[in-house]
Parts: structure tokens; C-alpha cells; sequence
């Protein structure tokens, strides 16, 4: 159902109507010129100011000894617009009778004065100045000092909204900053209950700068456009301008409904630019696209002006009185004042960290321009100045680039290189077949002519290890075949102790000397029938037996050396080949094809391993372990074969990729 005096709607029952002319309607008088001394039961003390309808009076209530503003109004009209300003008039107390909030200016009593005709509202008396006065007098408010009277006064609202009254006539006269800097809405002359009847189709009622589109426009008006007038107010503290401006009302109230609001931060060097989205957030046209409570509002203000400036003790913000917890006092209506708000951003909660966690580090003085607001135009010239100076090093850097013409090498040069080349390839060869004398002289020569070469000096170490362990090798042989020819002519002579000395110690040295081992079998047979036949052995150390008596010579086994050739083509990077003989340890082999690579790192690399191992002949076990340098043993496997003399055998590893199992093979190779 439509409120009441509105198009369409029911007229208001005449019991109501008749209820409020018996309370409140007297004989009308006109143009009564007195001094009053008294309205009701309060005696007035000081005139504060009068307005279109009325005075507003400093009277004391003699009951209770308190002082209050009392506000009249006198209705010098006709009955029946006299009875409209009454219930308008009775309206504000009704709305501010409600609402009971340190923001709000309280209302303690309503009436009307008989002998006067005059009715009156008993409000709470504050003391202070209203921000009209305050902007009149040439007071340039601070963007944080307006951010946190905006923040109070949007906190009321929103208090004052939860209970459905909507002020309708928010602006800078009708809000109070007392002598601490409390700010208080005053005036709720016409608020109107969301749910009252008394403003009709085509009538607007607030200041024509303050008013929201859809008051001006006759559209349903709820709390929103209280939020409207209150980004007006804002805008009017930090630029000391009206957003909309005009010769007219009707100039006003079109530019107020069709025109954008202008951005704040253009209108003031010193306005930071965070304010702008609040403020055009709370001029937005539609009513769905403003912030819907005062309390999202509150919330912002707040965490904006707690991040602008930490206010010092000598700083009283023009108001007065210094006030330190300023998250204190900006707080939504259901939270008390002494509580303070969790912090809404991460800038928030950082500052309360380093003042509860870091309380010495909070209070360091810093320096004054570490405090100073930093421009959007300051930063894009340093941006610009930076990238100036980059592009400006890298042009100079790219002038001095050497772009030829280079001169080609020297004949003598060019030669020298094919034959480093050459050399390194013929030692490459000479090693894969084995030739190490050959391949030594080839290396040498390289060397000579290019003696940092990493390629030539990693081939000269492996054809040092290859004469290391061949001549290893060949020295151990030479000293066996020494031992088993000297243990054979003592046999010959019949000194088999000292015989099989010999043939003992050549196989210490090679334990598969067949030889060595036959004789030393005969010397000790030899040995225990000397002990068993003692004339025997007199008469065989007295004189030589003649020929005819020698023992038959044994069957001498065939002896000699055998060639295995190592040969893996490695795809990783670094790593061990081992190579048991019997059981024991006969070659490591280590590998590193990695390369420097930038700051120090190595570079994955690949390469080819060659080794030739010489090994007595005979039946042996061949045994051969690979090992990653990173991932450790990749794998083994063991071979017994039959190592003929002078043969030639090849162990191939063979590993198809870095993460694959690699197999292994012992084949005798084609002389």
C-alpha cells in the first residue's frame, strides 16, 4: 500500500488526524513581537542561530538542571499548510527519538508552548562549530582529517539507516565537529521513516547541491542517498569545491542528475589520487553502483586515512585536541568505541605488527621526506628517466661492437693448425690400435705446436695411463720369465730348494704361470724322496749324475700376454669403468666429458672411452663394473674365458642413453 499523502494512496484515518490536532493544534497568532524569556518549561539563555522556519535557542531545563538546544518553529500559516509544518516539525523528533548514537545529536524531548503557539525540540546542547561555519572561515581541512570526520559521520548514518530513518539533508552545515574532533549529525528537521506518508508526489525536500538524482528526480529515496550527499561533503573538504555547481537551482539539479562527477585529484595538487575512486563510488548516479551502507564507507575511510599520516602529539589537526587511536573512534555502529577494528588491508596489518611486535623499531625517527606523498607524476618522470638512461647505454654499447672487416688468418697459421690436426688424429689411431709409442710421438707433436689444447692434453693422459700400465705389465713378465729360467738351471744343478724358491716367487707374481707351477710340483716331489733315500741324496750331492740319469724334462705350457681393449661410448657425463682380473682389481678407468659452462657451471657432455689392458694368458674371469659419477654402479657382469697367448680381445659397454641399463660384451677379435 502507498504511504500516506502520496499519489493513490488512502486517506489518513481521521482518529490519527484528530489525535494530533488534540495534542498539538492551538489558536494561531500572528506576528507576535515579544521578548521570550521562557518556551515551555525551559528558560532561555542565548539565541544560537534562526533559519527559514524557526530559532534555535541555549535553554536550561530547570527540573533537572541541564542544558539543551531547544529549536522552534512558528507556524504563521494557514490551517492547513500550519498542521503539514506541525507534523513535519513532530517528525524529527519522532526520527531522532530513535536513534541513540555518539554521532547523533540525542533528542530528550518534544511539546509545544501554549501561550507562544511556538513547538519546540529538546536536543542535546554540543558545543563546536558545524563544518559550513568552519569552511567559511578559511579552514583548509586535511585529506586525512576529512577522510576521518567523513568516516564518523558515514558510521552514524549506517547506524542511523539499520533503523529505517534516512536523514534526506546531509551537508556540511548540519554536521558538528566538537572541540576533541568528534563530528555529530544534527537536523534531522527532514528525515523522513521509510515507512511514513508525509511527502507527496512532485516534492523534493533537502539543500538542491546535497541532494541525491532520485530526490530531485521524485524517485523513491532510501539511505543511498544519504551516501550520495555524504560524497558531496567529502568532495567539498578536500577540494573546497561543489562538485556541481551552476547559476540556477535548475542548473544545479540538472548538472546534479546528467553530468559525472569531476575527479577530485584534478581540482587539487596536494589531494592523493586513493581518494578519487571513493568519491566517485559515492556520486555514481545509480543508486545499485554507490556503496550500499555507511559502513562500507566507514571502513574505507578509515584504512585511508590510517595509511596517509601517523599523527604526531603536536599535531590537533586544527581541531583542538590531539587523538591517537584513531582506529578507535572510526568503527561500525555495532562495535563500542573503546574497540578497535581488525585491521582491513595488508598495509593495516603490517603497521599493527611493527607497533606490537617492534615497539623500538616503531618509534625510530625517520626522516621527514621518507613521509612525503609521492605524485603519480614524479614517479612516471623517474620511470622515464630510467628507461632514458638504459636506452641511452645500450646505443653505446652497440657502437662499440667490432663489426669487421677481420683479417683472415696467416698461410703460416692456417698450416700450423692442419698440422695440430693431423697429429691429433694419427694419436687418436695409434691409440685405438694400440701402438702407444707411435701415438705418444704423434701427441708430442701436437702438443708443440698447440700446448693448451684441452683435446690434446686429455688424449696425452690417456696415452699416458696405456704406457703406464702396459709397461707395468711388460716389467712383470720380464721379471717372471727372469725367475722361472733361473729356478729351471737350478733344478738342472740339483738345488731344488733353491729351485723351488724361484719357481714360488715367480708365481706370486703370475699365480697362471703354468711353468712356474709344473716345476715347482717336480721340486718338491724332488725334495721328499731326497729325504727318503739319504744315500741317495749323499751320493747325487757328491758327484753329478751323468745325463742318462736326468729326469725327463716336463711338458713346458705355453706362456704369454693377452690384449683386451676397452671401448665404451659414453652418454653421460662422468664416471668410472672398473675391470677386475680374478677377482682383483686390474684397471679404473675414469671419464669427464663435462665442459665449463657460465659462473663456474659444468655442461653436460658425451664421448668415446678406449683403454688397452694387458693381461696374462690362460683361463681367467674377466670382470667389468660400470659407475655413474651422480647415480653411482649402472650396472656389471663377469666373462671366464680363455686368454690364448698374443690374443686380441675387445670389452665393449654398450649404453643406448644416459637413463637406459647398459650391457656388456668379451669378444676375441680377428687378428
Amino acid at each position: 500500500m502507498p504511504p500516506y499523502g502520496t499519489a493513490g494512496a488512502p486517506k489518513r484515518p481521521d482518529n490519527a488526524r484528530s489525535a494530533w490536532r488534540t495534542r498539538f493544534r492551538t489558536p494561531v497568532r500572528y506576528n507576535i513581537l515579544m521578548s521570550i524569556q521562557r518556551i515551555g518549561r525551559y528558560q532561555i539563555e542565548e539565541t544560537l542561530g534562526r533559519g527559514a522556519m524557526g530559532v534555535v535557542y541555549r535553554a536550561r531545563d530547570p527540573i533537572i538542571d541541564r542544558q539543551v538546544a531547544l529549536k522552534t518553529m512558528r507556524v504563521d500559516l494557514d490551517a492547513e499548510h500550519a498542521e503539514e509544518f506541525r507534523e513535519r516539525f513532530v517528525r524529527e523528533a519522532q526520527a531522532a527519538g530513535r536513534l541513540n548514537h555518539p554521532g547523533i545529536v540525542t533528542v530528550h524531548d518534544v511539546g509545544e508552548d501554549p501561550e507562544s503557539g511556538l513547538v519546540y525540540i529538546a536536543m542535546e546542547y554540543v558545543e563546536g562549530r558545524d563544518l559550513k561555519q568552519m569552511l567559511a572561515s578559511g579552514h583548509r581541512f586535511r585529506p586525512s582529517e576529512a577522510a576521518r570526520i567523513t568516516a564518523d559521520v558515514a558510521t552514524a548514518l549506517g547506524y542511523a539507516h539499520s533503523l529505517g530513518v534516512v536523514h534526506r539533508d546531509i551537508k556540511p552545515a548540519n554536521i558538528i565537529l566538537t572541540p576533541d574532533g568528534t563530528a555529530k549529525i544534527t537536523d534531522f528537521g527532514i528525515a523522513r521513516l521509510e515507512t511514513s506518508n508525509l511527502t507527496v508526489d512532485g516534492q523534493f525536500i533537502g539543500t538542491p547541491n546535497f541532494m541525491s538524482p532520485e530526490q530531485i528526480t521524485g524517485n523513491p529515496v532510501d539511505g543511498r542517498s544519504d551516501i550520495f550527499s555524504l560524497g558531496v561533503v567529502l568532495f567539498n573538504l578536500l577540494t573546497e569545491k561543489r562538485p556541481f555547481n551552476g547559476g540556477t537551482m535548475h542548473e544545479v539539479t540538472l548538472r546534479i542528475v546528467q553530468e559525472p562527477c569531476p575527479i577530485p585529484s584534478t581540482l587539487s595538487d596536494q589531494l592523493p589520487p586513493a581518494f578519487n575512486p571513493i568519491v566517485l563510488k559515492c556520486l555514481e548516479k545509480s543508486p545499485d553502483r554507490r556503496f550500499q551502507t555507511g559502513a562500507e564507507v566507514a571502513r574505507v575511510l578509515a584504512a585511508l586515512a590510517r595509511s596517509l599520516i601517523d599523527r604526531e602529539p603536536t599535531d590537533n589537526a586544527s581541531t583542538g585536541v590531539f587523538q591517537p587511536g584513531l582506529e578507535t573512534r572510526i568503527h561500525a555502529g555495532s562495535v563500542p568505541p573503546s574497540a578497535s577494528p581488525p585491521p582491513t588491508s595488508a598495509v593495516s596489518q603490517a603497521k599493527l605488527w611493527v607497533k606490537t611486535r617492534l615497539p623500538r623499531v616503531a618509534e625510530l625517527a625517520l626522516p621527514e621526506w621518507l613521509k612525503w606523498e609521492v605524485r603519480t607524476s614524479w614517479a612516471l618522470a623517474v620511470i622515464a628517466a630510467a628507461l632514458l638512461v638504459a636506452l641511452i647505454s645500450i646505443i653505446g654499447l652497440r657502437s662499440q661492437i667490432d663489426r669487421g672487416p677481420f683479417p683472415s688468418p696467416t698461410a703460416g697459421s692456417t698450416r700450423n693448425l692442419h698440422l695440430v690436426v693431423e697429429s691429433l688424429h694419427t694419436a687418436q689411431v695409434r691409440l685405438q690400435q694400440g701402438d702407444l709409442a707411435s701415438a705418444e710421438d704423434a701427441i708430442l707433436a701436437a702438443l708443440d705446436q698447440a700446448p693448451t689444447s684441452p683435446a690434446a692434453r686429455r688424449l696425452a693422459a690417456d696415452i699416458r695411463r696405456g704406457l703406464e700400465a702396459e709397461r707395468t705389465s711388460a716389467e712383470n713378465q720380464q721379471r717372471v720369465r727372469q725367475l722361472v729360467t733361473d729356478g729351471r738351471s737350478l733344478y738342472r744343478g740339483g738345488d731344488y730348494a733353491n729351485a723351488l724358491i724361484h719357481f714360488r716367487q715367480a708365481l706370486e707374481l703370475d699365480p697362471k704361470n703354468e711353468i712356474a707351477a709344473s716345476y715347482s710340483e717336480l721340486a718338491e716331489e724332488r725334495m721328499r724322496s731326497i729325504r727318503t733315500s739319504p744315500a741317495t741324496a749323499v751320493s747325487a750331492t757328491a758327484r753329478p749324475a751323468p745325463d742318462s740319469a736326468k729326469p725327463p724334462q716336463p711338458v713346458t705350457p705355453k706362456s704369454g700376454v693377452s690384449r683386451i681393449t676397452l671401448s665404451f661410448d659414453s652418454p653421460i657425463s662422468e664416471g668410472t669403468v672398473a675391470v677386475t682380473f680374478d677377482g682383483e682389481s686390474l684397471a679404473d678407468v675414469p671419464f669427464d666429458f663435462s665442459t665449463s659452462a657460465i659462473l663456474g657451471f659444468k655442461k653436460k657432455g658425451r664421448g668415446t672411452v678406449r683403454r688397452v689392458i694387458l693381461t696374462p694368458s690362460g683361463n681367467h674371469t674377466i670382470g667389468v663394473e660400470l659407475r655413474d659419477k651422480r647415480r653411482g654402479v649402472l650396472g656389471s657382469s663377469t666373462f671366464v674365458r680363455l686368454l690364448e697367448p698374443d690374443s686380441e680381445w675387445t670389452l665393449r659397454v654398450d649404453l643406448p642413453s644416459e637413463k637406459a641399463q647398459p650391457n656388456f660384451f668379451l669378444v676375441k677379435s680377428a687378428r
